[in-house]
């Protein structure tokens, strides 16, 4: 059986890279690059990071408006499904990569499988959670992370229940594999301390306009007068930051973005985080560090139902207020630390036992 696995963005890589090692060791499997995210620092560093061998095909999409990206993704994908002819068609998140690569599929009549299945935000003006609902809804095989995403699909949009599969979260597999991987050395070269920093991050696309990235900048800059910031920073946002001549705090370090193993460690050794990534929000519940969300809303609800992480909005002083709470009570830092959540291992063999039920035994 021959399966092809679509993936373009670093989100996708880390989640799908513990994975694709079992593809490979019980499907013919065919790896596809769109090239959505194409920096070294954005890409190759992951693969590098994660010991994944390189992909089969790399289409070199590039940037462009959502139309550009995910029409010329389709043709691409179009052509290499037709050479190739895979009995299956894998996709992980609500990427363009992921919607092209379930669209090319399903015109083709070739079966979809998406992991991570029924997150959402309830937030159409996000193009992702356009994705997210597209995706779900002409797959074939639905892998959901957790019993709300579960939920969502079976009862509130009545897909299917035979179609849906409750796997858990591969970013949990993810994250444990590269765990013990940090080199402590690194805070140093930041000049940082164990506890005594935030790790920030912020690269959606709505929040890199200018009037919502100086909004949350702004408070960027108030809470760096009193601890200090790591902030790798995301090309599409060091743009906006440039263009704009936008200042920012002389205790907010500024990076490059770093690689999987790095990130994982500078995250375990922060106070907490700042990120309106959907991806470090479940990293940050599996490493068990606090994590406010730079959104007015998000795709992974349950945790913040559960006081696990923290709707902090765009708005400076809102964001402000939330920091200075949580720096002026560590008790509250440790409450959020003693929540339990689980976090069990083993959603990618669920989901290879799935599919090798389906198309192999």
């Amino acid at each position: 059986m021959k399966i092809a696995t679509i993936f373009g963005t670093r989100p996708e890589i880390i989640k799908l890279s513990p994975l694709i090692p079992l593809l490979d060791r019980e499907f013919n499997q065919i790896l596809v690059h769109t090239g959505q995210h194409y920096s070294y620092k954005m890409d190759k560093i992951f693969f590098e990071d994660l010991g994944l061998r390189d992909s089969d095909y790399t289409l070199n999409i590039g940037s462009g408006t959502h139309a550009q990206q995910t029409g010329k993704m389709i043709i691409k994908l179009e052509e290499v499904f037709l050479d190739e002819k895979p009995d299956i068609v894998l996709v992980q998140g609500d990427t363009n990569s992921t919607l092209a690569g379930a669209l090319a599929a399903s015109k083709l009549q070739i079966p979809v499988v998406h992991v991570e299945a029924g997150c959402r935000s309830f937030d159409r003006r996000m193009p992702e959670e356009i994705n997210r609902i597209i995706v779900d809804n002409i797959s074939d095989y639905l892998f959901a992370p957790d019993e709300n995403a579960y939920n969502i699909l079976t009862n509130t949009e009545c897909i299917r229940s035979e179609k849906v599969y409750l796997v858990g979260n591969t970013s949990v597999d993810a994250c444990k594999q590269v765990i013990e991987m940090f080199n402590n050395e690194s805070l140093l070269e930041y000049s940082l301390e164990k506890g005594n920093y935030i790790l920030f991050t912020l690269h959606r696309q709505e929040n890199t306009t200018y009037d919502e990235l100086r909004e949350i900048l702004m408070a960027l800059n108030i809470i760096a007068d009193r601890i200090k910031v790591l902030f790798p920073v995301h090309l599409r946002t060091r743009k906006v930051i440039a263009a704009n001549n936008i200042d920012i705090n002389d205790n907010v370090i500024l990076t490059d973005p770093v690689g999987y193993k790095d990130f994982i460690g500078l995250m375990i050794n922060s106070k907490f985080v700042m990120t309106d990534s959907g991806g470090i929000q479940e990293e940050a519940v599996v490493l068990n560090v606090p994590c406010l969300i730079l959104r007015e809303n998000t795709e992974w609800m349950v945790y913040v139902e559960m006081g696990k992480n923290i709707i902090a909005g765009t708005h400076y002083q809102k964001i402000v207020d939330i920091v200075n709470d949580l720096l002026n009570n560590e008790i509250k830092i440790d409450k959020i630390k003693q929540i339990k959540v689980p976090v069990n291992e083993g959603a990618s063999e669920a989901i290879v036992s799935v599919l090798k039920k389906e198309f192999i035994d």
